[in-house]
């Protein structure tokens, strides 16, 4: 040690005592392992997902230092660490050190046998089964492994993943497996190639099934693919499950697959406006002229709320096809200011773009007749209309040049003005454009004696859960952005994605289960909010300060926020995690 670090020569004895006491403790704690990946690894080995994985592979135990089952595992731990989504292969072994792999794996691994090469081969070997096949026996064992009341409400999307790189090899014709070019991007960047998830979600919001899909796939190709693989899971209990998608859901093709067999699938959507010669034009307009509108109050959450919406509904049996379905016209108050902001913007609109097209005078009355025909044309769209009026304007002529040094005689000229006179209101065509933004057309196969028809707009507008799936899978999942450039690789990272996926939303659903048997939960002033319907976000929130300090001598929970310390047992309780 330095002269100066000595005791001796410190003028703070507490200095030197500090750095000791330090350097103890670091000798006797050498592993700090976060409470979370012990929820982790008690979710994975109640779904066996080391020897689901090992099953599933083909492999060698002697070329492979780590089991396929070590490897995903690992990964789906990094799933929940990644604060920004992007975690290379080979970088995973720095991510690891710190952590207790004899805690987590059940073996003393050390950091650097997780190579990339291994990571490479695993992947491929996991990519080449197939996301869907791979999830297919995992999904199916939530609710007999976790106690909670199951759901008959399925929701169904789809999201887009921005992939950085060129992947010349892995789209059009010749391309096998996963394509990875560029289509409708969710993220807004048509420039860049992607993939795409299609996920379906129980009204718990637990997954149900999910699959990575091709880039350029359509919603609606997913959709039939979706309604296919529902059909052969739930076999005879397919009529029991009620799903509700956008209106991609809604195509010919779509709802033939839905008939297809003795138990019709069961859905709740929204009627696109070309679909069948323009059935939700035709629905509204008779929903108009007929004006029967039941109330069906306000929907959906926070009901006591000042500004929430009111719903009003008229019903239509209409068949398709040979098909009878149940069109329900929905008229909200909720666009009620972006009507009124949208005419009032577009009135204005009209008021400016007038004054920059006639800022001019016009020599001739034919040319301003011209100039307005023209400007008439051009704004025939438009929900106001301009009326104009030509006004004579005796002006000075004006020459160029130097003055001349006599002085010219003053020569008065008549120019044209167009003037704006007055904004008249197209009547019809506000009226059309009212009724459009005010209301929307939703169709569904599930007849008035199972729901009502408030019934029916509550689960079609429990989408949103779908979409904070969706939100959790953007971060800090590893896809937000991925760098893996072989299609295989990246199908086998995004099964493990899934994975982590569900696990996060069994535990945003066992703790929202809990909470509400347990009914009053103590206040945590550290969480800043109620633990009434608690969140995936808050309960990992919550868990965060805590951590496994362990080495070979001893093994303690700390936490670095004192006030949580007793509230440990309550948050593993809610997660199902007590024994992990």
């Amino acid at each position: 040690m330095l002269k100066w670090l000595e005791p001796r020569n410190r003028k703070g004895q507490q200095f030197y005592n500090g750095v000791a006491k330090l350097a103890r403790i670091a000798r006797k704690r050498s592993y700090s392992t976060p409470v979370l990946f012990l929820v982790i690894k008690h979710y994975a080995d109640r779904f066996g997902i080391v020897d689901y994985i090992n099953r599933i592979i083909d492999w060698d135990e002697k070329q492979w230092k780590i089991s396929p089952g070590i490897l995903g595992l690992s990964i789906i731990y990094l799933c929940f660490l990644s604060e920004d989504g992007r975690i290379p292969l080979y970088k995973i072994p720095d991510h690891l050190r710190g952590l207790d792999l004899t805690l987590l794996f059940g073996q003393p691994f050390h950091p650097e046998d997780f190579n990339d090469d291994l990571y490479a081969t695993f992947l491929e070997r996991l990519g080449e089964i197939g996301s869907l096949s791979i999830l297919a026996g995992i999904t199916d064992q939530v609710y007999r492994l976790f106690n909670m009341p199951q759901s008959s409400d399925l929701n169904s999307d789809t999201t887009s993943h921005v992939m950085y790189g060129e992947y010349p090899d892995h789209e059009g014709k010749d391309c096998r497996g996963l394509v990875i070019t560029n289509g409708h991007s969710k993220d807004h960047r048509p420039d860049r190639k992607q993939l795409k998830t299609g996920l379906i979600v129980d009204g718990n919001g637990v997954v149900r099934l999910v699959c990575v899909l091709n880039g350029n796939e359509s919603d609606s190709t997913w959709n039939t693919k979706a309604i296919k693989e529902l059909k052969k899971r739930l076999g005879g209990d397919i009529d029991k499950k009620t799903i509700t998608a956008d209106s991609k859901f809604v195509s010919l093709p779509n709802l033939r697959e839905v008939n297809s067999s003795g138990k019709p699938v069961k859905f709740i959507s929204l009627v696109p406006a070309s679909f069948f010669k323009k059935l939700s034009t035709k629905v509204r307009t008779l929903a108009y002229e007929k004006g029967d509108w039941v109330d069906l109050g306000k929907c959906c959450q926070n009901l006591q709320a000042k500004d929430r919406a009111t719903y009003t509904a008229q019903s239509f049996d209409m068949e398709i096809e040979g098909n009878t379905y149940r069109l329900l016209a929905v008229k909200t108050t909720s666009s009620d200011s972006t009507i009124q902001h949208r005419l009032e913007t577009e009135q204005d609109g009209v008021i400016a773009i007038t004054k920059d097209a006639f800022s001019k005078s016009f020599a001739c009355v034919p040319d301003a007749e011209d100039a307005i025909k023209k400007f008439q044309k051009k704004t025939k769209n438009a929900y106001f209309k301009a009326s104009l009026v030509i006004v004579p304007i005796e002006k000075e002529k004006q020459y160029r040049g130097k003055k001349p040094e006599v002085p010219r005689e003053k020569e008065i000229v008549t120019k044209y003005e167009v003037q704006l006179r007055d904004i008249i209101p197209d009547v019809q065509r506000i009226e059309q454009f009212k009724r459009s933004e005010e209301s929307f057309i939703l169709i569904t196969n599930v007849p008035h004696a199972e729901l009502s028809d408030r019934d029916i707009l509550v689960k079609y507008k429990s989408q949103g859960v779908v979409e904070r799936s969706f939100s959790r899978l953007k971060r800090p999942m590893m896809a937000n952005t991925l760098f893996l450039k072989k299609p295989g690789r990246i199908e086998g990272l995004m099964a493990l994605v899934y994975v982590a996926l569900l696990f996060q939303s069994i535990m945003q659903a066992m703790a929202r289960h809990r909470a509400k048997v347990l009914g009053e939960l103590p206040k945590i002033k550290y969480a800043k909010r109620k633990l009434d319907g608690p969140t995936y976000d808050l309960v990992t929130y919550l868990l965060t300060p805590f951590e496994v300090l362990s080495s070979e001598e001893s093994m303690e929970v700390s936490c670095l926020v004192p006030e949580l310390e007793e509230h440990l047992n309550l948050l593993l309780h809610l997660v199902d995690a007590e024994a992990c």
